[in-house]
């Protein structure tokens, strides 16, 4: 039975709502998933739970992904009780100007908090030159250039694939978005990887590309406020980094390493952060050989269940980078901040490891 779709309408501004959608499970009473285009801190968690309240009370498990646009619906009215549910009067789609500012305020907002924003940083991310936006050949000879295969497979298998950064030292790499698959959450995971320390691309690292990829979009929905991320074109959508992600957040979970240790090991190429999460890695690994093998993920990824955000694998088998995306003008509601938006790096495809570049 397909899940139960919606809509909930926020307050913004002093006297407008914007609309957002929400998906309910099927198999659990209490679980929703809501939908957001755009980056959510505390006080917009509270609005969500305060509306899903008035829609169903008994909808108190409530999750926070991304929308599949990064489109804003906005109406000029809030909902009232003779006008629920207020017909949005404007769709507004950030430029791609917008969407570069976004993706860089999550990722030097994240690195400010944690203390490790660097003036070498700073100047990586403000380098737009280096975001392309290449039409869909050009993207799929960029998958094909950084490992994805022979040409025909990688035309096709490169709908899958977000994006793709470069690897090199931090300011030399490149970030190539899908024009068809991407959202400013993409943009934000792969603004991440762009300041991953190079200790983590070099020959022989100790961190393996899953772990590092579950280090880059865990820290990517850290900063944007999400519970999980889904990619993909309509039919084809999954998980991202699915996975590699619950892996890092189980590890941080059962006590094994901690934020702090993600933060310094992926910035500073830190020895002692990096001994524990290799730990931790290496026993992830151990176990799982113990274990059914997990089938190939196919081309064509099952539909997110809303219900359990890890039921899908990733479908980009790469690596990938993002963060949070706090300063957007025009966009942010007051009381709450601005809102920003995120990203991908390199390609593996799916069920793939990839060396050469990180994809999403």
């Amino acid at each position: 039975m397909p899940a139960q779709r919606g809509h909930l309408y926020l307050p913004y501004g002093n006297d407008q709502s914007v609309r957002v959608e929400y998906v309910h499970s099927n198999t659990d009473s209490s679980k929703t998933t809501v939908l957001m285009p755009f980056t959510v801190n505390d006080a917009w968690k509270r609005e969500i739970r305060a509306a899903m309240q008035v829609k169903d009370a008994n909808r108190t498990n409530i999750r926070i992904s991304n929308a599949a646009s990064d489109k804003i619906h906005l109406s000029s009215r809030r909902p009232t009780a003779s006008t629920p549910s207020p017909e949005p009067d404007l769709a507004m789609s950030p430029t791609p100007q917008q969407n570069n500012q976004r993706a860089r305020n999550v990722v030097s907002n994240y690195l400010q908090q944690s203390g490790m924003y660097t003036g070498e940083h700073q100047s990586a991310l403000a380098d737009d030159s280096r975001v392309h936006r290449p039409d869909y050949p050009d993207f799929a000879s960029q998958v094909v250039a950084h490992g994805g295969g022979a040409p025909a497979q990688a035309f096709e298998r490169a709908q899958d694939v977000e994006a793709i950064t470069t690897r090199g030292p931090i300011g030399g790499r490149d970030v190539y978005l899908n024009p068809n698959n991407h959202t400013m959450f993409t943009q934000a995971h792969e603004n991440f990887h762009r300041v991953e320390h190079p200790s983590l691309q070099a020959p022989g690292s100790r961190l393996t590309d899953s772990t590092v990829e579950g280090m880059t979009e865990y820290m990517t929905q850290s900063a944007t406020g999400l519970d999980f991320r889904t990619g993909g074109l309509p039919g084809r959508r999954g998980m991202v980094y699915g996975r590699d992600t619950e892996a890092v957040r189980n590890a941080v979970g059962s006590g094994q390493y901690s934020d702090r240790d993600i933060q310094r090991a992926y910035v500073r190429g830190s020895e002692s952060p990096t001994d524990r999460i290799e730990s931790a890695q290496n026993g992830q690994a151990a176990a799982g050989a113990r274990t059914t093998t997990t089938p190939r993920q196919s081309a064509n990824p099952a539909p997110p269940d809303y219900s359990n955000p890890y039921s899908s694998a990733a479908a980009y088998r790469g690596n990938s980078q993002g963060g949070p995306g706090y300063g957007a003008p025009g966009y942010g509601a007051p009381g709450h901040g601005s809102q920003g938006y995120g990203g991908g790096r390199g390609y593996g495809g799916p069920a793939q490891q990839n060396r050469g570049g990180r994809s999403q």
